[in-house]
């Protein structure tokens, strides 16, 4: 036993050690500069904290639940999370995230169907069909998470429930119907304030419109205004991507090689356009960071495929959108592991100081961690930087820091200068 203690503290300083070790490479490296390589199954063990990737991304959950063939470049909307479902009643609903071992229970009220459609649909709320619905958290942002409903049966009726995953209730629910059944990609603002869907994007190049009604939209009492649209159907084929930057009403989209920013509302008017960026290929993903000033996408060529000739991550900078690194991301074709490849990475760190990609060789996935460049020097985001690298997401809470620190930690909020000094002479006294 002492002998098993002794050797397990020296795996524990040593982790430690490296981490420190890495963040004196990182802030002594350059711009571009490579600064980790692994495989992928030590990633998945130790090497992502080590590198200061601390959020509840899970690397090792497969995606590909729904059995949905086609395109594998599909956008990521649950920040990298993962959830297996399991209904413990018809009312109950249990959520399991593996990456942090925590489970959810939220109870969830029945949604109500329209009479015309009560006949036909009167079988999809009967106690023998509960094992029969399918259910996937089809996006996530924070505490706040929605959930589709569908069943093993011919029916046209996705059911959708919003979730506070830190109460463990139930915020709303409401209902799409469509002519026929399928998936729906769903975005959730900055703020919380606006879900946004569409048919999903594996099938949105389709013969059929999308023409599609969201109905029965109610928010249970206690909930803050949420409201609930579909997106056009004449951006079908556009990569759609909020921006904390840009706030709750303005979407960054992506078309061949060219960076739109539009309105959400009205007609999705354009207020500004970027092309002439010399991209490899066309853009299949977006992905911004917490803050909002960098952005990710991927190029890929050929689409319909399963190996590319052509996958690159192209780093820009936002709002002035700009290259800032282009970084390789080819490789052959695992079964198992591209689609974790395109749907979870490319990765920002929660300090915004480094981004990791990962390949998959002939022999071995590997993953490569490179640095960003640096773009507020301010004594506030110097600080926050070093800790969320070096201390979790999920620990931040135990820091003995006031509350207005850890809010501007968490959700990127630059405080003003008064109620800092005196939070901080506050808690010295």
């Amino acid at each position: 036993m002492g002998i098993s203690c002794t050797h397990h503290q020296g795996d524990r300083i040593s982790i430690e050690s490296q981490h420190q070790e890495f963040y004196r490479r990182m802030t002594d490296g350059k711009r571009g500069q490579l600064l980790h390589v692994c495989s992928y199954g030590k990633w998945t063990r130790s090497h992502h904290t080590m590198c200061g990737f601390t959020d509840r991304a899970d690397y090792t959950t497969q995606r590909d639940s729904h059995q949905r063939y086609g395109i594998l470049v599909k956008p990521d909307t649950t920040e990298g999370r993962y959830f297996s479902v399991t209904w413990k009643s018809n009312n109950e609903i249990h959520l399991k995230e593996k990456s942090v071992m925590v489970s959810y229970t939220v109870k969830v009220p029945r949604i109500p169907i329209s009479n015309e459609h009560n006949r036909r649909h009167a079988w999809f709320h009967s106690r023998h069909n509960r094992r029969h619905r399918e259910c996937s958290v089809v996006a996530c942002r924070g505490n706040t998470a929605v959930l589709q409903v569908n069943s093993d049966r011919h029916f046209v009726t996705g059911k959708f429930y919003i979730m506070d995953l830190h109460k463990q209730t139930c915020l709303g629910h409401f209902l799409v119907f469509y002519h026929t059944r399928r998936w729906y990609e769903v975005y959730i603002s900055p703020s919380k304030t606006r879900i946004l869907l569409r048919p999903d994007h594996l099938t949105r190049i389709v013969v059929h419109p999308d023409i599609y009604v969201i109905q029965n939209l109610l928010l249970c009492k206690g909930a803050s205004v949420i409201s609930v649209s579909h997106i056009p159907g004449f951006l079908r084929a556009h990569v759609l991507a909020f921006n904390p930057l840009l706030g709750d009403d303005s979407m960054i989209l992506g078309l061949a090689r060219d960076i739109e920013v539009r309105s959400c509302m009205g007609d999705w008017p354009v207020k500004e356009q970027f092309s002439n960026l010399n991209l490899p290929a066309d853009i299949q993903q977006i992905r911004t960071s917490n803050s909002g000033h960098f952005l990710a996408v991927r190029c890929v060529h050929p689409v319909h495929s399963r190996e590319y000739f052509t996958n690159y991550v192209v780093v820009l900078s936002f709002p002035q959108v700009s290259v800032l690194m282009q970084l390789d991301a080819r490789g052959c074709y695992w079964p198992v592991s591209e689609v974790i490849n395109l749907q979870v990475f490319p990765r920002f760190s929660p300090s915004e100081a480094c981004i990791s990609v990962m390949r998959n060789c002939h022999y071995k996935r590997k993953v490569f961690v490179y640095k960003l460049p640096m773009r507020l020097a301010t004594l506030q985001e110097l600080c926050r930087r070093a800790l969320l690298h070096l201390v979790s997401v999920r620990d931040l809470s135990k820091l003995p820091l006031p509350l207005k620190l850890q809010d501007f930690m968490q959700h990127r909020r630059e405080p003003s200068v008064k109620p800092v000094l005196s939070s901080l002479c506050h808690s010295e006294a």
